[in-house]
């Protein structure tokens, strides 16, 4: 069994790295509703394990007087500066430079892209957005992409 390191002990401030809805086990809120906005900040209550391999930290939030239990990978050290992700799954975005792989260019600085998948280092704390270019998925840092804006969209 290939069972996941503890990262945090109890006492320790974490941050929760993407939004906590209700998964049903939390009595008194609707499934899918909201418990925890990504950024939170709280504290680990209890260390324990879910199908004998993933690690569960119990976070108590004091802002919000909740405990929800998190997965390990749900969770960074707080102290670590917040990067949030602004993105989404399928959204199209526009590359802030031009691209290349071994000094041939295959992206321009304006195209749009496609983003596929996202993910954060939890060490860094950074986000990486993985992104369609041109039938190739491209990890690149946020900094890489922006939102579309008015000019970014050609006129119909």
């Amino acid at each position: 069994m290939d069972e996941e390191m503890i990262r945090f002990d109890i006492g320790d401030e974490v941050r929760v790295v993407r939004d906590i809805r209700n998964d049903g086990s939390v009595y008194g809120k609707e499934k899918g509703e909201l418990l925890i906005e990504a950024g939170a900040v709280g504290v680990v209550r209890s260390i324990g394990y879910f199908l004998q391999d993933q690690v569960i930290y119990q976070v108590y939030f004091p802002e919000l007087d909740r405990s929800i239990g998190v997965r390990n990978k749900e969770v960074i050290d707080a102290q670590l500066t917040w990067q949030p992700n602004p993105f989404y799954r399928t959204e199209q975005v526009t590359l802030n430079q031009s691209l290349a792989h071994q000094g041939e260019v295959f992206a321009n600085k304006g195209q749009q892209v496609e983003v596929v998948d996202f993910e954060r280092d939890l060490a860094s704390g950074k986000v990486k957005v993985q992104v369609l270019i041109n039938q190739f998925w491209v990890w690149l840092d946020l900094q890489a992409i922006r939102k579309l804006d008015s000019a970014d969209i050609p006129f119909q």
